[in-house]
């Protein structure tokens, strides 16, 4: 039976190494600007090797794809400096529907962050720490850009829409969060 032992650990390694890393990237957007970054960050995550990235509204995530998922990205634009009230609702949702608060299905997964708002501030740092709350209150880890809470666009008025450095964050971003998930999940 010893012998064995190593082939086994091997057949079970190399199962383990062909299932996909799911990232499921979730957002709420009205004026399109969320999605677009939500769209970048999926770009991201989706090109690392491996890995299957998932794009979902809010309003059309499943249970399943939650507990599917090894990392998780939430996006929504600035609500009077927190998130917009689908967010809200999809937490508790989760928490009380789905039963994650006391089944503790989301735990160890890996999260990520991003927003939009108008303005330079507008209160995007609020609005990313509220996300990053919800994911920490499912016990989730939470993966960050280099020196920042998560990605962010400033979308101010006229409405320039999301630009290429701020697409570039989050695509940067899904990456990092699809190698996390990855090396957290072995």
């Amino acid at each position: 039976m010893t012998r064995l032992a190593p082939l086994l650990l091997l057949c079970s390694l190399s199962a383990h190494a062909a299932e996909p890393v799911r990232v499921l990237v979730v957002y709420y957007s009205q004026s399109g600007n969320t999605e677009k970054l939500a769209r970048a960050l999926n770009e991201g995550a989706a090109s690392v090797e491996g890995t299957e990235s998932l794009l979902r509204k809010i309003e059309d995530v499943t249970q399943a794809e939650l507990e599917a998922a090894h990392g998780i990205a939430l996006g929504s634009p600035v609500y009077m400096g927190d998130v917009a009230p689908a967010f809200r609702q999809a937490a508790v949702r989760w928490a009380t529907d789905y039963g994650f608060w006391e089944s503790r299905a989301l735990q160890n997964k890996v999260g990520a962050v991003f927003a939009t708002g108008a303005f330079p501030s507008n209160g995007k740092e609020f609005t990313m720490i509220s996300l990053a709350q919800t994911l920490w209150q499912f016990g989730m880890v939470l993966v960050t850009p280099y020196g920042s809470v998560g990605a962010s666009a400033t979308t101010t008025a006229p409405d320039r829409g999301v630009d290429e450095v701020e697409q570039r964050i989050a695509r940067e971003l899904g990456v990092r969060l699809a190698e996390t998930a990855a090396r957290m999940r072995d």
